[in-house]
């Protein structure tokens, strides 16, 4: 595992697939419930903040994020765990405001690795209403296998969502390099027997990946 370094592994074995999360490597997002209030025109602090944001993949988040229950039902749920204090349409704001813009400078690298031949793939936690937004991003667009957590139904880090997506590249994990913002998932990942890159989203992406795939023996 790369921890945003450029130690190479010993030995490195050919990749077959190069694999990104959405948020926080090839989309900008929220960092925080506040800050998508914010964006969304809203005072959270007025409202008051809850103890878990609505975007963490647990509880109605989660079941969302999985496919198993719509929009509507999500939002509808969300109102009654804040006790009413936000109406399901700054709810709605709230949730389309956690998406700001994609990482245009990464479609470029992304097509370079089509390019070699190499597979490019996502794994991401996310749902079907952020999607209607992310696949109209040209980012999202350049990669050849979109791998969806509410298609799958699965989150990460659970172990069957990386052997999910191995089944759906049609790749061993000793062949995928995975570049994800979170601890958690870079190590799910390792534990499937993936190589993997945690990128720091504060961060510029592109020098960060290109680091990772030099490590790896890619050069682009």
């Amino acid at each position: 595992m790369q921890q945003g370094d450029d130690r190479k592994p010993v030995n490195p074995q050919p990749m077959k697939v190069i694999c990104f999360d959405f948020g926080g490597v090839l989309v900008r997002i929220c960092r925080s419930w506040e800050e998508a209030c914010a964006k969304a025109g809203i005072d959270s602090e007025q409202l008051g903040l809850p103890a878990v944001d609505m975007l963490v993949a647990s509880g109605h988040a989660a079941r969302f994020q999985r496919g198993e229950i719509p929009f509507d039902d999500f939002i509808q749920n969300e109102v009654e765990r804040l006790e009413n204090r936000f109406t399901p349409e700054q709810l709605r704001a709230i949730h389309a405001s956690w998406l700001i813009e994609e990482v245009g400078e990464m479609t470029p690298l992304i097509m370079r690795l089509n390019a070699l031949g190499l597979i490019t793939a996502s794994l991401s936690n996310t749902d079907p209403e952020h999607w209607k937004s992310l696949s109209e991003m040209s980012v999202i667009r350049a990669l050849q296998i979109p791998g969806l957590s509410f298609e799958y139904g699965l989150l990460k880090p659970d172990p069957a969502i990386y052997h999910e997506a191995e089944s759906r590249f049609n790749a061993s994990g000793s062949s995928i390099l995975f570049f994800d913002d979170l601890p958690e998932n870079i190590e799910g990942a390792v534990r499937c027997g993936w190589n993997a890159v945690l990128i720091d989203p504060l961060q510029p992406a592109v020098a960060q990946v290109e680091r990772g795939l030099e490590a790896f023996g890619i050069e682009i």
